[in-house]
């Protein structure tokens, strides 16, 4: 009898494990659908209350209510937005958890046609609403005008969210 309750037990322990991660797949995936679709006064509802998100010299925030601030400012600046996600990998402990993943994005940006590729690295925490986003850091590897491509001196183009 006692193998048996320990085979439920693991058993309810790797399910709970699967869902966990699949909740954490959700949020980011939400994340990139509130982008693609423009829903950005909704983007703060993903982070934890004192969540943060630094996106190097485009853009840093704490906080749901400059998180929510920072976003509204997007549509200003860049008219057409779609970004694509893949490869997103998620560690869990506990109630914590980190993840990566990496976009492949297009922009309109001041009349000029952007390709961009970059990497998300998280840190999640679970929380009384479900999985929230407690740091959101992104890397960029290149943004760039389509016609240039990403083999030129300057990576740079996404401009600061003022």
């Amino acid at each position: 009898m006692e193998s048996r309750d320990m085979t439920e037990r693991d058993f309810e322990q790797r399910l709970k494990r699967i869902e966990d991660i699949e909740e954490i797949r959700t949020l980011r995936m939400t994340y990139h659908y509130y982008i693609n679709e423009g829903m950005f006064d909704r983007m703060s509802e993903l982070f934890t209350e004192d969540g943060a998100l630094d996106f190097g010299y485009i853009a840093k925030a704490s906080g749901r209510e400059e998180i929510r601030q920072t976003f509204l400012k997007l549509p200003n600046n860049a008219q057409f937005v779609k970004q694509f996600i893949h490869n997103h990998l998620v560690q869990l402990d506990g109630d914590s958890a980190t993840g990566v993943c990496y976009l492949d994005a297009r922009y309109a940006q001041e009349g000029e046609s952007l390709i961009v590729a970059a990497k998300f690295d998280e840190i999640y925490r679970r929380t009384a609403e479900g999985w929230r986003i407690q740091l959101m850091k992104v890397e960029t590897y290149f943004s760039v005008p389509i016609a240039e491509g990403w083999a030129g001196p300057d990576l740079d183009r996404v401009k600061a969210w003022k």
